[in-house]
This record gives structure tokens, C-alpha cells and sequence, in this order.
């Protein structure tokens, strides 16, 4: 599940940066046609598809500005889901490995989130040029994360949620 949430925190992230200004003062099928458009030149199309389709009615706004803003939104919301669903995870394990796993990755979603939050505020303020070193900063504490769970890591104590 936590992957599955990584993931799209990353095709938030990827959209965060190239979501084009064209997308002003469309019709929502004009706004679904671009961020398809979108989400195609994605490494993940399918997710991406996914996401934005479940969103698509916070896209509404009028500029690049915007949009931008309502996907970093996006961004923080799941990755306060994340890190709860990690926090939870913590608490309930009884292997002390996958323990510091995931109070690492905890500590990487804080970290990402930190990040989201000052894009969000540069963003708000006008300071484009320190966005994508955020976003890059915020991906690579998510890959970070990732590579703390290789296969075979899982905690037997949740087998029977």
C-alpha cells in the first residue's frame, strides 16, 4: 500500500513540474484531454491516469499557478497518508528490522513533506526557480524510502489484516 501511495506522490510530483500553463480557461473535457496528454508522457501512464481522473474537478482553476498548487496539494495529502499509515505500521510490528525501516522512511516522509511545503510556499510567492529542487529533493527522500523495502521485506505481524 505504501508503494502504491509512493507512487502516486510521484505522479504528483512529475505533474507539479510539467503541468503546462495552456490549461486556463478550458472546458473540464479540454482539461481532461491535456492532462492526458500529460500523464502519456509519464513512466507511469496508467497511475497517472488514475490519479488525475479522480481529481479531475480540482483542476478548474483559470492559470499555471493554480493547477500547480492543487497538485502539490495533492502531493502532501498523500504523503501525510503515508507517513500515518508508516507511523501505524511502527507501532504495530514486532520485528525490530522492519521497525527501523520504517521509522526511516517516516523520517523521509517528514523530510519530503518539509519539502512540499516550501515548494508550496515559492509557489505562492512567486519563487518559481526553487520548485524544481524541491521536487527533486522530495523524490529522492521517497526513492530513499523505497529502497529501505526490498522483496522479502514484510512484516509477518500484519499477515492477517
Amino acid at each position: 500500500m505504501a508503494y502504491y501511495l509512493h507512487r502516486i506522490i510521484f505522479i504528483a510530483l512529475v505533474l507539479a513540474i510539467a503541468v503546462p500553463s495552456s490549461l486556463g480557461r478550458r472546458e473540464k473535457s479540454e482539461i481532461e484531454k491535456d492532462l492526458r496528454n500529460l500523464c502519456s508522457q509519464t513512466n507511469r501512464t496508467k497511475e497517472c491516469l488514475y490519479f488525475v481522473k479522480s481529481e479531475i474537478n480540482r483542476f478548474n482553476q483559470s492559470d499555471f499557478k493554480g493547477v500547480a498548487g492543487v497538485v502539490i496539494d495533492l502531493a502532501i495529502a498523500k504523503s501525510d497518508a503515508i507517513n500515518d499509515l508508516l507511523n501505524r505500521l511502527y507501532q504495530g510490528s514486532k520485528d525490530e528490522k522492519l521497525k527501523e525501516k520504517y521509522l526511516s522512511c517516516s523520517k523521509n516522509y517528514n523530510d519530503a513533506n518539509r519539502n512540499l511545503y516550501l515548494a508550496k510556499i515559492n509557489l505562492d510567492s512567486d519563487h518559481y526557480q526553487n520548485i524544481p529542487i524541491q521536487i527533486e529533493d522530495t523524490v529522492e527522500e521517497l526513492d530513499s524510502c523505497r529502497r529501505e523495502f526490498v522483496k522479502g521485506s514484510f512484516d509477518p505481524a500484519f499477515c492477517t489484516e
